[in-house]
Protein backbone atom coordinates (compact mmCIF):
# COMPACT_ATOMS: atom_id res chain seq x y z
CA UNK A 1 0.00 0.00 0.00
CA UNK A 2 0.96 3.52 -0.15
CA UNK A 3 2.93 5.10 2.40
CA UNK A 4 0.14 7.07 4.11
CA UNK A 5 -2.05 4.31 4.35
CA UNK A 6 0.55 1.83 6.42
CA UNK A 7 1.11 4.94 8.49
CA UNK A 8 -2.29 5.11 9.21
CA UNK A 9 -2.70 1.71 10.29
CA UNK A 10 0.47 1.57 11.92
CA UNK A 11 -0.53 4.41 14.33
CA UNK A 12 -3.77 2.25 15.04
CA UNK A 13 -1.46 -0.35 15.82
CA UNK A 14 0.51 2.07 18.17
CA UNK A 15 -2.80 2.96 19.63
CA UNK A 16 -4.30 -0.70 20.68
CA UNK A 17 -0.97 -1.68 21.99
CA UNK A 18 0.10 1.27 24.01
CA UNK A 19 -2.39 4.24 23.51
CA UNK A 20 -3.39 3.74 27.21
CA UNK A 21 0.29 4.35 28.13
CA UNK A 22 1.23 6.76 26.51
CA UNK A 23 -1.42 8.44 24.70
CA UNK A 24 -0.68 10.63 21.17
CA UNK A 25 2.95 9.31 21.48
CA UNK A 26 1.64 6.07 20.38
CA UNK A 27 0.53 7.19 17.37
CA UNK A 28 3.66 8.54 16.10
CA UNK A 29 5.39 5.53 17.30
CA UNK A 30 3.03 3.37 15.19
CA UNK A 31 3.35 5.42 12.73
CA UNK A 32 7.35 5.02 12.61
CA UNK A 33 6.74 0.72 12.96
CA UNK A 34 4.69 0.99 10.63
CA UNK A 35 6.98 2.27 7.96
CA UNK A 36 10.39 0.98 8.90
CA UNK A 37 9.73 -2.22 6.40
CA UNK A 38 9.22 -0.19 2.99
CA UNK A 39 13.04 1.37 4.19
CA UNK A 40 14.15 -0.96 1.76
CA UNK A 41 13.66 1.84 -0.76
CA UNK A 42 16.62 3.48 0.51
CA UNK A 43 18.27 0.45 -1.26
CA UNK A 44 17.41 2.64 -4.85
CA UNK A 45 20.29 5.13 -4.24
CA UNK A 46 23.01 2.42 -5.00
CA UNK A 47 21.38 0.52 -8.04
CA UNK A 48 18.48 2.13 -10.02
CA UNK A 49 18.17 -0.79 -12.27
CA UNK A 50 14.45 -1.80 -12.25
CA UNK A 51 15.37 -5.39 -12.00
CA UNK A 52 17.38 -4.59 -8.81
CA UNK A 53 14.22 -2.89 -7.29
CA UNK A 54 11.98 -5.88 -7.91
CA UNK A 55 14.58 -8.25 -6.54
CA UNK A 56 15.21 -6.38 -3.14
CA UNK A 57 11.29 -4.53 -2.60
CA UNK A 58 9.22 -6.48 -0.37
CA UNK A 59 11.37 -9.17 0.32
CA UNK A 60 13.03 -9.71 3.73
CA UNK A 61 12.12 -6.33 5.18
CA UNK A 62 8.55 -7.68 4.48
CA UNK A 63 9.07 -10.91 5.78
CA UNK A 64 7.19 -12.43 8.43
CA UNK A 65 9.97 -14.07 9.97
CA UNK A 66 12.40 -11.64 9.68
CA UNK A 67 9.56 -9.49 11.83
CA UNK A 68 10.04 -11.67 14.26
CA UNK A 69 13.35 -11.68 15.60
CA UNK A 70 13.94 -7.83 14.50
CA UNK A 71 11.28 -6.79 17.23
CA UNK A 72 13.68 -7.81 19.81
CA UNK A 73 16.17 -5.13 19.50
CA UNK A 74 13.61 -2.70 18.91
CA UNK A 75 11.57 -3.61 21.58
CA UNK A 76 14.73 -4.20 24.05
CA UNK A 77 16.00 -0.60 22.96
CA UNK A 78 11.90 1.04 23.91
CA UNK A 79 12.14 -0.84 27.32
CA UNK A 80 15.00 0.75 28.18
CA UNK A 81 14.85 4.06 27.51
CA UNK A 82 11.10 4.71 28.24
CA UNK A 83 10.24 6.18 31.16
CA UNK A 84 6.29 4.87 30.85
CA UNK A 85 5.56 1.45 32.83
CA UNK A 86 5.24 -0.60 29.64
CA UNK A 87 6.76 -4.29 30.29
CA UNK A 88 9.31 -5.86 27.51
CA UNK A 89 6.70 -8.50 25.70
CA UNK A 90 4.21 -5.66 25.31
CA UNK A 91 7.17 -3.67 22.88
CA UNK A 92 7.95 -6.55 22.09
CA UNK A 93 4.23 -7.48 20.37
CA UNK A 94 3.98 -3.71 19.48
CA UNK A 95 6.88 -3.48 17.16
CA UNK A 96 6.29 -7.30 15.99
CA UNK A 97 2.61 -5.98 14.72
CA UNK A 98 4.07 -2.98 13.63
CA UNK A 99 5.89 -4.72 10.82
CA UNK A 100 3.52 -7.74 10.11
CA UNK A 101 0.45 -5.53 10.02
CA UNK A 102 2.38 -3.56 7.33
CA UNK A 103 3.61 -6.79 5.31
CA UNK A 104 0.02 -8.11 5.84
CA UNK A 105 -1.83 -5.02 3.83
CA UNK A 106 0.80 -5.38 1.24
CA UNK A 107 -0.19 -8.98 0.74
CA UNK A 108 -3.86 -7.39 -0.05
CA UNK A 109 -2.67 -5.73 -3.01
CA UNK A 110 -1.33 -7.40 -6.45
CA UNK A 111 2.44 -6.31 -6.63
CA UNK A 112 3.21 -9.25 -3.97
CA UNK A 113 5.10 -9.88 -0.81
CA UNK A 114 7.72 -12.13 0.05
CA UNK A 115 5.82 -13.03 3.69
CA UNK A 116 7.98 -16.04 4.00
CA UNK A 117 11.48 -15.64 3.27
CA UNK A 118 13.97 -17.52 3.57
CA UNK A 119 11.95 -20.24 3.51
CA UNK A 120 9.97 -19.48 -0.03
CA UNK A 121 10.39 -16.69 -2.48
CA UNK A 122 6.41 -17.20 -3.39
CA UNK A 123 5.37 -13.77 -3.67
CA UNK A 124 1.91 -13.39 -1.33
CA UNK A 125 -1.17 -11.18 -3.58
CA UNK A 126 -5.06 -11.36 -2.39
CA UNK A 127 -5.65 -8.35 -4.95
CA UNK A 128 -8.37 -7.81 -3.45
CA UNK A 129 -7.49 -3.44 -2.76
CA UNK A 130 -5.23 -1.25 -4.98
CA UNK A 131 -2.11 -0.10 -3.51
CA UNK A 132 -3.72 3.48 -3.15
CA UNK A 133 -7.37 3.60 -2.09
CA UNK A 134 -9.31 6.45 -0.77
CA UNK A 135 -11.69 4.83 0.40
CA UNK A 136 -9.89 2.33 3.21
CA UNK A 137 -7.45 5.22 3.66
CA UNK A 138 -9.70 8.36 4.44
CA UNK A 139 -11.82 7.47 6.69
CA UNK A 140 -9.45 5.34 8.68
CA UNK A 141 -7.51 8.70 8.68
CA UNK A 142 -9.96 10.89 9.90
CA UNK A 143 -11.38 8.47 12.50
CA UNK A 144 -7.81 8.43 14.32
CA UNK A 145 -7.32 12.21 13.74
CA UNK A 146 -10.69 12.70 16.19
CA UNK A 147 -10.03 10.39 18.76
CA UNK A 148 -6.68 12.25 19.51
CA UNK A 149 -8.41 15.22 20.81
CA UNK A 150 -9.56 12.78 23.66
CA UNK A 151 -7.55 11.66 26.81
CA UNK A 152 -5.99 8.51 26.58
CA UNK A 153 -8.15 7.03 29.57
CA UNK A 154 -11.40 8.23 28.11
CA UNK A 155 -14.40 6.67 27.24
CA UNK A 156 -14.83 8.78 23.71
CA UNK A 157 -11.15 7.82 22.94
CA UNK A 158 -11.75 4.33 23.34
CA UNK A 159 -15.40 5.12 20.59
CA UNK A 160 -13.63 6.20 17.70
CA UNK A 161 -10.78 4.26 17.80
CA UNK A 162 -13.24 1.18 17.69
CA UNK A 163 -14.92 3.36 14.96
CA UNK A 164 -11.92 3.74 12.66
CA UNK A 165 -10.80 -0.09 13.67
CA UNK A 166 -14.99 -1.28 12.67
CA UNK A 167 -14.74 1.39 9.26
CA UNK A 168 -11.68 0.07 7.94
CA UNK A 169 -12.32 -3.96 8.25
CA UNK A 170 -15.08 -3.49 6.77
CA UNK A 171 -14.17 -1.65 3.65
CA UNK A 172 -11.90 -4.32 3.73
CA UNK A 173 -14.08 -7.07 4.01
CA UNK A 174 -16.20 -5.30 1.24
CA UNK A 175 -13.08 -5.45 -1.27
CA UNK A 176 -13.27 -9.36 -0.55
CA UNK A 177 -16.86 -9.59 -1.18
CA UNK A 178 -16.39 -7.43 -4.46
CA UNK A 179 -13.55 -9.90 -5.45
CA UNK A 180 -15.67 -12.65 -5.41
CA UNK A 181 -18.44 -10.96 -7.12
CA UNK A 182 -16.52 -9.85 -10.25
CA UNK A 183 -14.72 -13.24 -10.64
CA UNK A 184 -17.13 -14.61 -10.73
CA UNK A 185 -18.76 -12.55 -13.68
CA UNK A 186 -15.03 -12.86 -15.69
CA UNK A 187 -15.30 -16.87 -15.57
CA UNK A 188 -18.66 -16.92 -16.64
CA UNK A 189 -17.76 -14.50 -19.51
CA UNK A 190 -14.75 -16.78 -20.36
CA UNK A 191 -17.01 -19.57 -20.53
CA UNK A 192 -19.79 -18.03 -22.45
CA UNK A 193 -17.29 -16.86 -25.04
CA UNK A 194 -15.64 -20.42 -25.22
CA UNK A 195 -12.33 -18.88 -24.16
CA UNK A 196 -9.83 -21.72 -22.55
CA UNK A 197 -7.74 -20.82 -20.12
CA UNK A 198 -5.92 -22.08 -17.35
CA UNK A 199 -5.67 -19.43 -14.85
CA UNK A 200 -7.94 -16.28 -13.74
CA UNK A 201 -6.82 -13.54 -12.39
CA UNK A 202 -9.33 -10.56 -10.76
CA UNK A 203 -7.65 -7.08 -9.42
CA UNK A 204 -9.47 -3.80 -8.81
CA UNK A 205 -7.53 -0.78 -10.60
CA UNK A 206 -5.79 1.95 -9.12
CA UNK A 207 -7.60 4.46 -6.51
CA UNK A 208 -11.02 2.58 -6.42
CA UNK A 209 -12.56 -1.02 -5.79
CA UNK A 210 -14.87 -0.41 -8.07
CA UNK A 211 -13.88 -1.38 -11.66
CA UNK A 212 -11.67 -4.62 -11.82
CA UNK A 213 -9.01 -5.90 -14.65
CA UNK A 214 -9.59 -9.88 -15.18
CA UNK A 215 -6.80 -11.78 -17.01
CA UNK A 216 -6.82 -14.78 -17.98
CA UNK A 217 -4.53 -16.95 -19.99
CA UNK A 218 -3.53 -20.60 -21.42
CA UNK A 219 0.12 -21.63 -22.61
CA UNK A 220 -0.49 -19.81 -25.97
CA UNK A 221 -2.76 -16.59 -25.07
CA UNK A 222 -3.45 -14.16 -22.90
CA UNK A 223 -6.89 -12.34 -22.21
CA UNK A 224 -7.83 -9.00 -20.45
CA UNK A 225 -11.07 -7.36 -19.32
CA UNK A 226 -12.66 -4.84 -17.39
CA UNK A 227 -15.71 -4.53 -15.20
CA UNK A 228 -17.03 -1.50 -13.21
CA UNK A 229 -19.92 -2.00 -10.44
CA UNK A 230 -20.96 1.18 -11.64
CA UNK A 231 -21.49 1.06 -15.26
CA UNK A 232 -23.00 -3.11 -15.43
CA UNK A 233 -24.34 -2.40 -18.72
CA UNK A 234 -21.17 -2.20 -20.75
CA UNK A 235 -20.63 -6.09 -21.60
CA UNK A 236 -16.86 -7.60 -20.69
CA UNK A 237 -14.90 -7.60 -23.81
CA UNK A 238 -11.95 -10.23 -23.52
CA UNK A 239 -9.22 -8.59 -25.51
CA UNK A 240 -6.41 -11.54 -26.68
CA UNK A 241 -3.00 -11.49 -27.05
CA UNK A 242 -0.58 -14.43 -28.30
CA UNK A 243 1.95 -15.24 -25.53
CA UNK A 244 5.07 -16.55 -27.66
CA UNK A 245 6.39 -18.09 -24.89
CA UNK A 246 9.27 -20.03 -27.25
CA UNK A 247 10.85 -16.54 -27.73
CA UNK A 248 11.87 -16.43 -24.06
CA UNK A 249 14.93 -18.89 -24.91
CA UNK A 250 16.59 -16.69 -27.22
CA UNK A 251 17.02 -14.17 -24.57
CA UNK A 252 17.71 -16.20 -21.14
CA UNK A 253 19.21 -14.18 -18.81
CA UNK A 254 18.85 -13.01 -15.18
CA UNK A 255 16.59 -10.07 -15.73
CA UNK A 256 13.99 -12.28 -17.74
CA UNK A 257 14.01 -14.72 -15.14
CA UNK A 258 13.50 -12.11 -12.56
CA UNK A 259 10.65 -10.71 -15.10
CA UNK A 260 8.98 -13.79 -15.41
CA UNK A 261 8.87 -14.66 -11.42
CA UNK A 262 7.45 -11.57 -10.69
CA UNK A 263 4.67 -11.16 -13.25
CA UNK A 264 3.60 -14.67 -12.05
CA UNK A 265 2.22 -15.95 -15.16
CA UNK A 266 0.95 -12.86 -16.13
CA UNK A 267 2.92 -12.08 -19.06
CA UNK A 268 2.97 -12.65 -22.66
CA UNK A 269 6.10 -11.40 -25.25
CA UNK A 270 5.54 -9.71 -28.42
CA UNK A 271 9.00 -9.91 -31.43
CA UNK A 272 10.30 -6.62 -32.33
CA UNK A 273 11.81 -7.38 -35.45
CA UNK A 274 14.43 -10.23 -35.42
CA UNK A 275 16.62 -9.64 -32.40
CA UNK A 276 14.69 -8.20 -30.27
CA UNK A 277 11.60 -8.68 -28.06
CA UNK A 278 9.12 -6.64 -25.76
CA UNK A 279 8.17 -8.77 -22.20
CA UNK A 280 4.55 -7.37 -21.11
CA UNK A 281 4.08 -7.73 -17.55
CA UNK A 282 0.20 -7.75 -17.45
CA UNK A 283 -0.65 -8.30 -13.52
CA UNK A 284 -2.02 -5.15 -12.72
CA UNK A 285 -4.02 -5.20 -16.06
CA UNK A 286 -4.65 -2.50 -18.35
CA UNK A 287 -3.57 0.73 -18.26
CA UNK A 288 -6.22 2.20 -21.30
CA UNK A 289 -9.20 0.79 -21.89
CA UNK A 290 -9.95 2.56 -24.92
CA UNK A 291 -7.06 0.64 -27.38
CA UNK A 292 -5.49 -2.65 -27.82
CA UNK A 293 -2.37 -2.36 -28.86
CA UNK A 294 0.03 -3.51 -26.29
CA UNK A 295 2.48 -0.67 -26.00
CA UNK A 296 -0.58 1.90 -25.53
CA UNK A 297 -2.55 -0.13 -23.21
CA UNK A 298 0.02 -1.55 -20.49
CA UNK A 299 2.47 0.56 -18.65
CA UNK A 300 4.95 -2.08 -17.87
CA UNK A 301 6.87 -3.89 -20.44
CA UNK A 302 10.99 -4.65 -20.95
CA UNK A 303 12.46 -5.05 -24.42
CA UNK A 304 15.05 -7.07 -24.48
CA UNK A 305 17.82 -6.50 -27.60
CA UNK A 306 20.67 -8.71 -28.81
CA UNK A 307 23.33 -7.01 -30.41
CA UNK A 308 26.03 -7.88 -32.96
CA UNK A 309 28.00 -9.98 -30.06
CA UNK A 310 24.88 -11.39 -28.98
CA UNK A 311 25.28 -9.60 -25.41
CA UNK A 312 21.56 -8.89 -24.08
CA UNK A 313 20.73 -5.75 -23.15
CA UNK A 314 16.95 -4.69 -21.50
CA UNK A 315 15.32 -1.66 -21.34
CA UNK A 316 12.16 -1.50 -18.94
CA UNK A 317 9.38 1.05 -19.51
CA UNK A 318 8.20 2.25 -16.12
CA UNK A 319 5.62 3.92 -14.34
CA UNK A 320 7.91 7.26 -15.18
CA UNK A 321 7.41 7.08 -18.97
CA UNK A 322 3.64 7.19 -18.48
CA UNK A 323 3.74 10.64 -16.10
CA UNK A 324 5.61 12.40 -19.09
CA UNK A 325 3.63 15.50 -20.00
CA UNK A 326 -0.21 15.05 -20.01
CA UNK A 327 -0.28 11.36 -20.00
CA UNK A 328 -1.20 11.12 -16.39
CA UNK A 329 -4.39 13.24 -17.31
CA UNK A 330 -5.81 11.28 -19.71
CA UNK A 331 -5.02 8.23 -17.82
CA UNK A 332 -7.24 9.42 -14.99
CA UNK A 333 -9.82 10.50 -17.20
CA UNK A 334 -9.83 7.12 -18.85
CA UNK A 335 -9.92 5.51 -15.82
CA UNK A 336 -13.04 8.08 -14.30
CA UNK A 337 -15.02 7.28 -17.35
CA UNK A 338 -14.98 3.50 -17.00
CA UNK A 339 -15.17 3.22 -13.48
CA UNK A 340 -18.54 5.54 -14.71
CA UNK A 341 -17.68 8.69 -12.24
CA UNK A 342 -18.26 11.05 -15.40
CA UNK A 343 -18.80 10.43 -19.29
Amino acid sequence: MDSLTQIVLGAAVGEALLGNKIGNKALLLGAIAGTIPDLDVILKLFNDSPIFQIKIHRSYSHSGVVHIFLAIPFAWLSAKWSKAEISFQRWYWFWFLGFFTHALLDCCTTYGTRLFLPFTSYQVAFNNISVIDPLYTIPFLILLMVMMFFKRTTKGRKNWFRAAIYVSSAYMLLTFGLKWAVHEKFKNTLERDKIAFTELNSTPTILNAILWSGVAYNKDSLYCAEYSFLRPEVPIKWVGYPRNLQLMQAYKSDALETLEWFSDGNYFILPKGDSAMQFYTVKFGRTRFDVENPEQAFMFYTEFEKDKNGTINFKSRTPADAREGSNMKMFFNLLMQRIGIYK
